[in-house]
């Protein structure tokens, strides 16, 4: 099957950001606006993520359906346990860092897990089903966060579980934009009209904020996600080129996500060994060349070998 080289490009940025993000995310010197908003507000970084769940939302019903009509009840199996490992790979993960932290942190990975196992309750409805759905449970979790569930939201990293409910609602709205996306581009606009009209209109009685993934951080999010994606693709159709670096890194997030973790980890040990903190600018800059250049000759090496490494 032919690689979808719009969605591997605007997944290779996603990728480079989240990378040369992390890393200087404890440089003090740096503008905030290319780091994550304490609480209320939105910056750069904060998109990030959505991008991916954007990302993964391109291939999540197609995928799905594929193996749906190969067998009914097989679908659904594999995609648990799929789901489920990607949980377990994100608990290993938090596991190791308390050893570091003294605190068993919810990852990024196991957020996405239990958001995609919610949104199999909802794949085959129809596009339209899935967004209305997207948007009870949008509430549903605004008006959990705003009465009880606050404090234990802010308190965790990525929303924590109960934040998990945020991200599956992200994942299924973007699911639904998706499918638009692919019947027509003039209902796809439309629709994403809509949407951003919805967003600005939630930022009037929601504040935005990624660290409580509020309701209008999530269609902030998703309505920019449609706008990036529809760029990204109109110009990969358009101006015809070879799909190069940026494609190549977004043909293994998972693999790049893993080592980008193990990779900071090992340039915090200098910093550490010398009690240095937080990390000097020229340090960042140096490692973020040192990060991007070799994970690129990664890339690049397993894309000529044309390995894909998925769960």
């Amino acid at each position: 099957m032919d690689r979808d080289v719009a969605l591997d490009r605007f997944r290779g940025i996603a990728v480079i950001l989240m990378v040369l993000g992390d890393n200087i995310a404890n440089v003090p010197d740096l503008p905030d606006f290319i780091k994550h908003a304490p609480d209320i507000g939105f910056t750069f970084a904060d998109i990030v993520a959505p991008v991916f769940i954007f990302a993964i939302a391109m291939t999540y019903k197609p995928s799905f359906m594929r193996r749906f009509d190969k067998s009914r009840s097989g679908a659904y199996g594999h995609y648990v346990y799929k789901y489920l490992a990607l949980i377990g790979l994100g608990t290993i993960f938090s596991a190791g860092g308390a050893v570091v932290a003294q605190e068993m942190a919810w990852g990024v990975l196991q957020a996405i897990g239990v958001a995609c196992l919610v949104a199999l309750l909802f794949v085959k409805l129809p596009a339209w089903v899935r967004a209305v759905s997207a948007l009870g449970i949008l509430a549903a979790y605004q008006f959990i966060l705003d009465r009880c569930a606050l404090e234990a939201v802010l308190s965790s990293s990525h929303g924590g579980f109960i934040g998990s409910l945020s991200w599956a609602g992200m994942l299924i709205l973007s699911t639904a934009m998706v499918d638009w996306f692919a019947q027509s581009k003039p209902r796809f606009l439309l629709y994403g009209g809509l949407l951003a009209l919805l967003s600005l209109g939630s930022l009037l009685v929601v504040p935005i904020s990624k660290n409580r993934l509020s309701l209008s951080y999530v269609l902030i999010s998703v309505t920019i996600c449609c706008a990036a994606y529809y760029v990204v693709d109109a110009l990969t159709r358009r101006v015809k080129m070879r799909p190069g670096l940026i494609c190549f890194w977004g043909e293994n997030p998972l693999l790049l996500y893993i080592l980008h973790l193990l990779l900071l980890a090992l340039l915090q040990v200098p910093l550490a060994l010398l009690n240095v903190d937080p990390m000097p600018l020229w340090y960042g800059a140096l490692t973020s060349v040192v990060l991007f250049a070799g994970l690129s000759f990664l890339v690049l090496t397993i894309h000529r070998k044309k390995i894909f490494i998925k769960l």
